[in-house]
């Protein structure tokens, strides 16, 4: 025993070892690997930040600018049409009311953008939080822009005026903010469409179509080696996207946890030989306890291990007796009638076989919480418990005598056996678990002495009938 125990600790321990060096490499390696992820997806939320400071920066000065030359009347600002868009500077302007509708236009050959505007984004936004905003690219005659809402303020109640950022002026202004070193990076209006991207030399000008579709349902993740991660610009409905090859990403990480890796296999192979010598004294252990404790022909508990159970079932019952609970506990001793002709006419062969056939049907007529054992030759024994009353056990003997008086196909013989079966119950509270064996066994004996193939019930009368 104190052998076993200083084997099964030498197992443990080493089991222990390589176990908490594994746990504690792989959560560092782990622990590394979501740092530097963590670092790299919250760059496009900064970049995102620092583009809408920059844009949002004219708001006042736009309002104001805006409320001072377009708060006329509608006839007013398309008789003034030409001098406020040398005002502005800009190839086409639009004042919107507050409702979406137009107010004036410049010039008409823009009419076909200008219907596109109450359906933006940027309106919609600039209409919620009443500071400038932007939506998506447009392209026309004067070239591909933005537009810009800016509300302010007329005597007629709230006005939007809208005026084109040209996307080469845009990018100047916010690659500061998108620059990132070793990764891609862009900045997408609301229909997935690239506004500017920045990046080493030789990457690509646009997104791959899969990363756009992936961004559109998850801020961060991975395409093939490509990991990304994304944030939505303040005031518009943009995005800014960064890429960049995973593997590069995290190439310092790899390279430190291959190493540790290596080392730790290195402490593994040692730990190994403990291992394999503690199992197979583990195993060695393992096999002589239950050839101790199993028949070795039937695989069913010896006398030893059905005592220790049976035992363990009488204290159960008694405390469940105590705390008011109803039930019986009872044992059914068996002997198998006709066995040993079928040994003397067949063999100890046939006879093997046949005692194996019987401890299975005695699995399929007993019930899952009923304990079969073997006693030895043709004698077996089984603890019934959780029954209702005394009374139950008969019906558990009498299935067991049916199935068993079914005949046996062994090899080529078919052998017929019946038999006797004793049955005693724990009905007091000083009894022991072997008087209880004892008791049953004193019914088989009354069982046999009537004439075999019986159920016999143990009553105190059959105390003295055996020598």
């Amino acid at each position: 025993m104190v052998r076993k125990l200083a084997v099964c600790f030498a197992v443990c321990l080493s089991v222990a070892l390589v176990g908490a060096v594994g746990y504690y490499l792989a959560d560092t390696v782990a622990a590394s690997r979501v740092k530097i992820l963590d670092e790299f997806s919250l760059r496009p939320s900064d970049g995102a930040r620092t583009i809408a400071g920059t844009l949002g920066a004219s708001d006042a000065k736009t309002r104001a600018a805006a409320g001072a030359a377009f708060s006329g009347s509608r006839a007013e600002l398309r008789r003034q049409g030409v001098a406020l868009q040398q005002q502005l500077g800009t190839p086409w302007h639009a004042v919107l009311g507050a409702d979406g509708a137009q107010l004036a236009t410049f010039p008409s050959s823009h009419d076909a953008i200008m219907r596109r505007l109450p359906a933006s984004s940027g309106l919609r936004i600039a209409k919620q939080t009443g500071t400038l905003s932007f939506g998506d690219v447009l392209t026309a005659p004067s070239g591909v822009s933005v537009p810009a809402f800016q509300p302010f303020e007329a005597p007629d109640g709230r006005r939007m005026l809208v005026i084109p950022i040209a996307v080469d002026e845009l990018s100047i202004l916010v690659s500061s903010a998108l620059s990132q070193p070793h990764a891609g990076s862009f900045l997408l209006d609301g229909a997935g469409t690239v506004i500017t991207s920045t990046g080493p030399a030789g990457s690509a000008a646009t997104p791959d179509a899969a990363l756009v579709a992936a961004m559109r349902t998850r801020d961060e993740g991975v395409i093939g080696d490509t990991y990304f991660s994304s944030a939505p610009v303040p005031g518009t409905s943009w995005r800014v996207l960064m890429t960049t090859s995973q593997s590069a990403l995290l190439a310092p990480v790899q390279s430190t946890g291959r190493v540790a890796w290596q080392i730790f296999g290195a402490f593994s192979v040692a730990m190994i030989v403990i291992l394999v010598i503690g199992a197979a004294a583990l195993v060695s252990s393992s096999r002589l306890a239950r050839a101790r404790l199993h028949d070795t022909l039937t695989g069913l508990p010896t006398r030893a291990l059905f005592m220790e159970r049976a035992e363990t079932a009488v204290l159960d019952w008694r405390r469940r007796r105590q705390n008011g609970a109803d039930g019986c506990l009872a044992a059914l001793f068996l002997d198998l009638d006709g066995f040993k002709p079928v040994n003397d006419t067949y063999g100890h062969a046939i006879g093997d076989e046949l005692l194996k056939q019987v401890a299975l049907r005695l699995a399929d007529a007993t019930r899952p919480d009923d304990y079969v054992g073997r006693f030895g030759g043709d004698e077996f024994v089984v603890l019934c418990h959780g029954l209702r009353t005394a009374d139950d056990a008969y019906a558990v003997a009498e299935r067991i005598t049916t199935y068993l008086a079914d005949p046996f196909i062994i090899g080529d013989h078919t052998v017929t056996i019946g038999v006797s079966i004793g049955i005693a119950s724990l009905d007091d509270l000083d009894q022991e678990a072997a008087a209880l064996l004892h008791h049953a066994d004193l019914a088989l004996y009354r069982a046999k002495g009537n004439g075999r193939g019986r159920v016999e019930r143990f009553t105190p009368d059959m105390a003295d009938q055996r020598p």
